[in-house]
């Protein structure tokens, strides 16, 4: 009997089991429908956050076929300036493009252009072409090496042989930087550094020839200053002082290029905090790069006329000058 007991309580066991186990399956299957259910799943799932319907490439389209006015404000240049200087990156290696990229040299430029031009902040980019901030951060510097590399290319002397027309055509100066100035061997400090160095690749002028550098240089070979006294007789005070105002005549050129460079680029214009100082540097010379490829390829450009005006009105005052005291 207590065998049969044990035998029919064991039935009764596995019975009790078969329902706990069926009472299981049912809980995970009542689970399963609930995580993939929406109408159970209330978990917030993430957002795109640059969800914009225009993207970054379809906003360079945009300018590139819109009003010729609109590429001009955002860019500073025209469609075929623009489209020319792509050209010259990619055509003449200076711009290596990765297959894995989705972003086109176009794109890259736009939004560089944009930055140079306006100073503006990579968190209002990275709106406008619908990027993130690191990836906007990461185009404006490999946009800005290769400008560098074009730099180095166009921003240095075009000819070192001749006399530039600004002088030699102008009576003011040709009596006064017809012959080489002798300048003294003392070292200039704030120069030092870069001429000895053997990679910085300075153009030094060939003998003969001079830069023309303000009072806070010093008279050495390759680089000519103005006086900064005036001692002697009274004719060599006299000829000193008419020498500076010509010196000032040739250097102004020099003061109006980086007035235009600071009205077309606004990031020269203050500090640039959010740059590290490598990256700092390539802005200065990717704007000078620019600087000089719009020379060489604008055919009107408001800026270089606002300085050619400009250059005409102080030539017109020295000869004014030179009237009077003659």
């Amino acid at each position: 009997m207590d065998n049969q007991g044990h035998i029919q309580e064991g039935h009764l066991d596995d019975e009790t089991d078969d329902i706990d186990l069926d009472n299981i399956l049912m809980a995970v299957v009542l689970l399963g429908v609930m995580f993939f259910d929406p109408h159970f799943n209330r978990v917030p799932r993430r957002r795109r956050v640059r969800n914009s319907a225009l993207s970054g490439r379809d906003y360079v389209l945009e300018l590139i076929n819109g009003h010729e006015d609109r590429i001009i404000e955002n860019m500073h240049l025209d469609v075929p300036q623009f489209l020319l200087l792509c050209d010259l990156l990619v055509q003449c290696g200076y711009w290596h493009a990765y297959p894995s990229h989705r972003v086109g040299v176009h794109e890259y430029v736009v939004l560089t252009l944009i930055c140079l031009s306006h100073d503006e902040r990579h968190r209002v980019l990275a709106e406008r072409f619908q990027h993130s901030t690191d990836t906007i951060d990461q185009h404006v510097c490999r946009v800005l090496r290769a400008f560098v590399r074009v730099g180095r290319d166009l921003v240095r002397p075009a000819n070192f042989d001749g006399t530039h027309p600004r002088i030699l055509n102008n009576a003011l100066l040709m009596p006064w930087f017809r012959v080489g100035w002798k300048g003294s061997t003392h070292d200039a400090r704030i120069l030092q550094e870069t001429l000895q160095d053997p990679n910085s690749d300075f153009p030094m002028p060939p003998q003969g020839k001079y830069y023309a550098v303000d009072a806070t240089y010093i008279n050495m070979p390759g680089f000519m200053a103005p006086f900064r006294d005036a001692r002697g007789m009274h004719h060599e005070r006299a000829a000193k002082a008419l020498f500076n105002r010509r010196h000032a005549l040739v250097r102004n050129i020099i003061e109006r290029t980086f007035g235009v460079l600071n009205k077309r680029f606004s990031i020269l214009k203050g500090a640039m905090q959010n740059y590290l100082i490598a990256t700092q540097n390539n802005i200065v010379l990717a704007c000078c790069t620019l600087h000089n490829f719009m020379c060489a390829y604008s055919l009107a450009d408001e800026y270089f006329n606002e300085k050619a005006a400009l250059g005409a009105f102080a030539d017109a005052q020295i000869a004014g000058e030179q009237h009077e005291s003659g």
